[in-house]
């Protein structure tokens, strides 16, 4: 008789270190009960996983990968001007590897978090321009420009950085946020053909209800322009 599968135990999980990163970042998450975007939720899944660099054989790569970690470790918990000195001093230290890179993107999320859209559009582009080697990443910097454009009101650049985010990423749950975003922009413009080819292709069926509704009350704008044409 086969006997049930032991349940792994939380102090089991901590002797993972890669195991215990995740399982504080969803504690964080719950409890503070707060919607991120899939901009910063990018930032968080890569800091998770550039724990994992810390195994690598090469000491400076160790010592960068460590440095990341805590940096983002003071993201998480709010302590943000702190992480971007930290970030900015890792990029300083460590130019072109894959840390400075991660750190790149982690440093335009925690500008954006203190709505200084600059920097953040900078070090989005220097990501894309310096860094941008996972698509999934390169698609959440292009979010991220699409948001920084918004925010200045020049909706026609906005629209087409959130469209090539959309291009880009290789996840539909990306894909859908980032054509959801271009969408709103390109009828902030009226335009109107642009706005229902990316309707076209999000299936709402397979939409969460907050996406679902954003996707019916973006249709029905579009059905209207279109019956003013």
């Amino acid at each position: 008789m086969l006997k049930p599968k032991r349940k792994i135990i939380r102090k089991e999980i901590k002797k993972d270190p890669v195991l215990e990163k995740i399982a504080q970042t969803e504690h964080f998450l719950r409890e503070k009960g707060k919607l991120l975007s899939y901009v910063l939720i990018a930032v968080l899944v890569v800091a998770v996983l550039s724990i994992a660099m810390i195994r690598s054989k090469n000491k400076a790569n160790r010592e960068a990968a460590g440095e990341l970690g805590i940096a983002q470790m003071a993201l998480t918990v709010g302590d943000v001007d702190n992480a971007i000195v930290q970030f900015e001093a890792l990029i300083d230290r460590n130019p072109g590897t894959k840390s400075a890179g991660m750190a790149t993107l982690m440093l335009a999320s925690a500008y954006m978090s203190k709505d200084d859209y600059e920097n953040g559009e900078l070090n989005y582009r220097k990501y894309i321009d310096d860094y941008g080697h996972e698509a999934m990443f390169i698609a959440a910097a292009y979010n991220g420009l699409g948001v920084c454009y918004e925010k200045k009101e020049d909706f026609q650049k906005a629209a087409d950085y959130f469209k090539k985010g959309g291009d880009e990423s290789p996840y539909e749950f990306l894909k859908t946020e980032c054509y959801i975003n271009a969408i709103r922009n390109y009828l902030e413009i009226k335009n109107t053909a642009k706005a229902e080819a990316l309707l076209k292709q999000i299936d709402p069926d397979n939409l969460d209800y907050k996406m679902k509704s954003e996707y019916d009350v973006l249709a029905a704008k579009v059905a209207v322009l279109k019956e003013l044409i």
